[in-house]
Parts: structure tokens; sequence; C-alpha cells
């Protein structure tokens, strides 16, 4: 295969996968509703394969599960696959964390301020949960990036955005807005003196605080599911 159709075929996926990804995060698709490739690939001018290749991508991700005969269904929201996404999230990333700290330069403090101030000013501003998402999983990445693990991150990304369905159901409530920037301006602060027991040790806190807020926003569903 020619190496620039290999790059377009990618490049084509990639943008599948995002229109599909967002789609099922904002909740434009359910959970349990079935994915129509033909539709898909018609409205976006494309054909099948990317729209396959994207779904395999998404499955990977735990956004979409692929069924024989049934073909690619959105996942439901459960308490078993939300605890599962912020368990591995409380292993993985104060540890990424930590090395993040270690290593980090003046350069690397000021991202994380500037990702802070971001934030800041998103939620003064009142903007939308999506926003909100996209800034809050800025902020972590800038905490993040500094530990210069590849694979670390691609995995914690990974994570984040299977947890941004789930992330939604807290984000959009304005004291759990209020009390993610406090935590944040404290995370920022032990970043910036290099105290990785008390950055480690918030982080944990912040995210078991989402995952217990999470927890109470899915009990709260309708079609609410227990596992």
């Amino acid at each position: 295969m020619d190496p620039s159709v290999a790059i377009k075929r990618r490049t084509v996926t990639s943008s599948v996968v995002d229109l599909i990804r967002d789609r099922i995060i904002s909740g434009f698709y359910k959970g349990g509703q079935q994915i129509r490739q033909e539709a898909i690939a018609e409205e976006a001018g494309v054909s099948r394969i990317p729209i396959r290749e994207a779904l395999l991508q998404l499955e990977a991700e735990g956004l979409v599960v692929i069924h024989t005969h049934k073909g690619a269904v959105v996942a439901s929201l459960t308490v078993d696959d939300a605890i599962d996404i912020f368990e591995a999230r409380l292993a993985l990333e104060p540890f990424i964390l930590k090395k993040a700290i270690e290593r980090a330069t003046e350069v690397d403090i000021e991202h994380v301020r500037r990702a802070l101030d971001d934030y800041t000013r998103g939620v003064e501003a009142k903007e939308s949960p999506a926003k909100l998402s996209e800034l809050n999983w800025s902020f972590h990445k800038a905490m993040s990036r500094s530990a210069r693990r590849p694979r670390s991150l691609a995995l914690l990304s990974s994570l984040y955005n299977s947890a941004d369905r789930y992330l939604r159901l807290q984000i959009d409530a304005r004291s759990a807005q209020t009390k993610a920037l406090e935590d944040h301006k404290a995370l920022a602060v032990a970043f910036a003196e290099g105290n990785q027991t008390l950055a480690q040790k918030l982080l944990r806190k912040h995210i078991e605080d989402a995952r217990d807020d999470v927890m109470a926003g899915l009990q709260a569903l309708p079609d609410f599911e227990n596992s």
C-alpha cells in the first residue's frame, strides 16, 4: 500500500473515532443503542472501512461493544464499569504524578499553572460540561506530562476517555465544579513545591470523591444498571 494512502486512512479513521466518541460521551448515542455504520458512512462521506476500524478502537476504550450478529452497540453505564475505571485511575495516576514531580522543570510547573488558570476561567464562566471536562483533562494531563512515560500516559488517556461519560454525571453539578477547582488549586501548589507525598494524597482523594459523585449520579439515572 502507498504510505500516503495509509496515512490518509488513519486520518479519516481518527476523525470518525472522534465523531463517534463525542456522540457517546455527550449522550447523543445512548447505552445499548446500535451504531449504524451505513448511516455514519453516508453522513461522513467515507467508506465503511474506517468506520469498522474506528469501532474497534472504541471497543478497546470500553465505549463500544461489538457483537457477532448484532454489530456495534454503545456500552451501557454500569457501576461495575465505573468502579473498574476509577480503580484503574487510582492505581495508575498517582504513580505517574510522582514520576512527573520528580522530573518537573519550571516549564512543566508553568504548564500546570496555565492549565489551572484555564480551568478556573471555565468554572467562573459556567462553561458547558463538555468544555469543563476538556479543561479538567488538560489540567490532569499537564500534571502528568513531565513523567516522560508515554505508554503510561496513553493508558491514562484511554481511561479518561472511558471515564468521561461518567464524569459528565458529576461535573454538571455546581458544587462538584467548585470542589474540583479547589482540589486542582491544592494539587498545583503541591506540584510546584515538589511535594510528592501530599500531591499523591490529594490526587487520590480527588479521584475518590469524583468516583463517589459518579456513583450517586448513576443511581439517579432512570435506566440505571447495577452491573
